[in-house]
């Protein structure tokens, strides 16, 4: 266990993805590289205005203190 471990994250890879399936293949592959950088911006401007990560935590917690008292 250390600190500073990420415990989850979001790829490029995984908003490619998801860019792909909304446009289809054809499409998203004639993106350029600076609508592809605006969609990762606002994917993470979504993130930080909407996610209070706070609310999941609490959620794991719950699940783990009911697991560990089986």
């Amino acid at each position: 266990m250390h600190r500073d471990e990420i415990v989850y994250a979001i790829k490029m890879k995984d908003i490619l993805s998801a860019l792909s399936k909304r446009l289809g293949d054809k499409e998203a592959l004639k993106l350029t590289e600076e609508e592809i950088n605006l969609a990762r911006d606002e994917v993470r401007a979504a993130i930080d205005h909407n996610l209070d990560v706070r609310d999941y935590i609490d959620m794991g917690l719950d699940a783990w203190d009911i697991t560990r008292n089986l």
